[in-house]
């Protein structure tokens, strides 16, 4: 299991696959305290007669998968008005229980995709991408009549490929892939945003596509091990 911790100020950011070929984007609050991803390999282990030790075999390796915990508040502030003589002014409270919805759904199948939405998670030099497994969700902090004010939310996404190093390669959904799924696939020494282009579209002039998807203005000072997201054409 690997533990990471980050003191960057940039947001991590939740992106959300839609049938429609675009992303949607879900800033998390606050940056988590910290986060885990796992992988573990599988083994079968047969008793042997008169021996200590049983024979063991591996049978290869499980999906890796991130944890990591989520936190929210959306409980009174104040704001200080401009002004010598101004006043604090008191904020009303919000629904907590907004942003949790939002994180539950995404264990739901879409109706358009027939399954779960793809989620990546992105904070600094981590993305991983994958299925979210489970969404646990905890309120802590109240207003008066019971509008949850403070949440904690626990959620566990899964690689939809068995990848050690954290960081998805590629996410697969089914063995029919084609240029109509969004994917994210890791830039190596040995490819390119056209050799990309060109294996997912057929065509490498495609990689504008790749490109205008990840915000990316030089394709030649793109660092390896990138991961890259490939939208789909409609």
């Amino acid at each position: 299991m690997g533990l990471f911790s980050s003191s960057s100020g940039e947001k991590a950011v939740l992106y959300i696959e839609k049938a429609s070929g675009q992303e949607a984007s879900f800033s998390c609050q606050f940056n988590p305290d910290d986060f885990s991803i796992s992988t573990r390999g599988k083994f079968t282990r047969t008793e042997r007669k008169g021996e200590d030790e049983p024979i063991v075999q591996f049978m290869g390796g499980s999906a890796s998968a991130l944890q990591l915990k989520l936190y929210f508040d959306t409980s009174t502030s104040y704001e200080i008005k401009s002004g010598i003589f101004a006043k604090p002014t008191k904020e009303k409270a919000k629904d907590a229980s907004s942003y949790v919805r939002t994180l539950l759904g995404l264990v739901r199948i879409d109706g358009k995709l027939h399954r779960p939405p793809v989620v990546t998670f992105c904070w600094g030099s981590i993305q991983f991408g994958g299925i979210v497994e489970s969404v646990d969700a905890r309120f802590t902090q109240f207003e008066k009549g019971g509008m949850p004010v403070v949440a904690e939310v626990s959620m566990t996404l899964v690689a939809m490929d068995p990848n050690p190093s954290g960081q998805s390669e590629t996410v697969k959904i089914s063995p029919k892939e084609s240029p109509d799924r969004s994917k994210c696939i890791l830039l190596t020494e040995d490819s390119s945003i056209w050799d990309i282009a060109e294996k997912e579209y057929g065509d490498s002039s495609q990689w504008r596509r790749i490109a205008q998807a990840n915000n990316i203005l030089d394709p030649l000072s793109i660092p390896t091990g990138t991961l890259l997201r490939v939208p789909a054409i409609r």
